[in-house]
Order: C-alpha cells, then structure tokens, then sequence
C-alpha cells in the first residue's frame, strides 16, 4: 500500500517538477552560460568561455558605484516601509474582524492599478508643472519650479507609495493571528508596554516582518519601470543598467548584470531570514 502511495505521490509531483525544470531552471542555467561568454557583433555571444563580463563589472568604480546606489535605496524602502507600515498593521490588526477585512480590502485596492499608471501619477505630482510646484508658484512661496524629480528621493517616494501596503498586509496578518493571551501574561508579570512589545509582540510577529520585508526588498531591486519614470538617467539603479545592456545588444553584460543582482538579492535575502529568524516562531 505505501508503495502505491509512493507513485501516485510521484505522478502528482512529476508534472510541476518537470515545468519548474523546463520553464524556470533550464533558462536560468542557459542565462548563466551566456554570462560566461564574450560579446559578439554577430551573434548573441561569442564562442570564447570567459569571467570578463564579471571581473569588468566589479572592478569598475561606475558599476560599484551603481551597486551602491542600489542597496541604499533599497534600504531605506525598506526602512521607511517597515517604520511606517507596522504602526499601520498594528492598528488593522487590532480591529474587529469586519472592519479589518474593509482595511485590508482598501490596501490592497491600490495593486490593482498599475505600477506605470501609479508611476505616472506621481510625475503629475512632482513634475515641473505638477501639483506641487503649481500650487506653490500659485501661492507665491517659489518663482522657479522645484527638481523634485527625476532623482533618488523621487524614486524612494514613489516605490515606498507602491509597496507600503504588502508590508502592512504581511505584517497585519501575523498580528491578528497571534495569542493575545501572551501581551496578557507578559503584562500580568509587570512587563510594561514596551517591554511587553520588544519581548512579547516584536518577536511573534517576525514572520510576518520578514515576509513583508522580502516582498519590499525584492520588488524595490527589479522595479524597473518606476525607477526609470521617476529617477530618470540620473538616477539609475542596477536593474537599469541590464535593461540597458540588453538594449545594447551587450546580452552576456547583460546575464552578467542579472546574475550579480540575483547574488545580492539572494546574500541579502539570507541576511534578513539569519536576523530575524522567523522560522522559531
């Protein structure tokens, strides 16, 4: 009997495997084998194996510098989402369940709509005939019009905007799942509210911080189309520049860039599961 078992078991699972495999894993590993290779003017790469697209990326100051420019702007997404968004869940995960679901319903209404249009929303805001500078050459406080975009704070507003609601949602689920029973023991002991927060509430909800974190982190890395709407070729970040490879037809610079983003998306992804640790709650 368990040997039946055992097959359809596999049968079930062979289907999705052999599609992850096909779909996902052969391409990867194909993307890979480009990266290794030199540029061609004739073919998408050339026959000559080579880490030069890697060691050149690297060892460029303008590449490093773009690297850089990507990680602190995705860290301070990330922080501005988290310092924002768990006040917020907080808050909805203290609500009755109705209205909790109401919140819940209206934060994710802003996904429906696309990131260009919401893109392009704020370029109606902050552009040099937006809403704010009209309002405020209206006002007489300013006889130029602000830069406020086409920059890094533009991007930061604009992708914060995009992705606060998958911090609150991840985070708001965790809260509302939780034993308040805990907070109750916790304060019944002495423990005050802080305390009762950063040793009892903090701590049961680092599943849903960490899964929130990780939605924002990693969309911030590959939101190409907000970053270039909103920062404009002053402000690019790493997905920019493989978009811009590949327009180029520099398609192993390209895989090169993409395989580097995937290296740091993925080291940073283990950073913040190796810090927060959700997998003990």
């Amino acid at each position: 009997m368990s040997g039946v078992r055992n097959l359809w078991a596999w049968a079930l699972l062979t289907p999705p495997l052999a599609a992850a495999l096909v779909l996902f894993v052969v391409p990867l590993l194909y993307l890979f084998y480009i990266s290794l290779h030199a540029a061609s003017s004739s073919e998408i790469f050339g026959g000559t194996l080579t880490l030069e697209n890697y060691t050149s990326i690297l060892s460029d100051g303008f590449y490093l510098g773009i690297i850089r420019r990507t990680l602190a702007t995705a860290s301070v997404i990330l922080g501005l989402c988290l310092l924002i968004g768990y006040p917020v869940a907080y808050f909805v995960a203290l609500l009755p369940p109705r209205r909790r679901m109401i919140v819940l319903l209206l934060l994710l209404f802003p996904l429906m709509v696309s990131n260009v249009v919401r893109a392009y929303g704020w370029v109606a805001i902050l552009g040099r005939r937006g809403v704010i500078n009209t309002g405020l050459r209206d006002l007489g406080v300013i006889d130029v019009p602000l830069d406020l975009l086409y920059n890094i704070e533009a991007v930061v507003v604009g992708l914060m905007t995009i992705l606060l609601p998958y911090m609150v949602i991840s985070i708001a689920n965790t809260l509302s799942a939780m034993d308040r029973r805990y907070e109750e023991a916790a304060q019944a002991l002495g423990a005050g509210p802080i305390r009762t927060f950063l040793h009892v509430t903090l701590p049961l909800s680092t599943p849903g911080v960490a899964s929130g974190m990780l939605l924002v982190f990693l969309l911030t890395l590959s939101a190409y189309v907000t970053i270039t709407l909103l920062g404009g070729p002053r402000s690019k970040l790493l997905v920019s520049m493989v978009y811009d490879s590949v327009v180029g037809f520099q398609w192993p610079r390209a895989a090169a860039l993409a395989f580097i983003l995937l290296a740091l998306a993925l080291a940073l992804t283990g950073v913040i599961l190796a810090v927060l640790r959700p997998n003990r709650i």
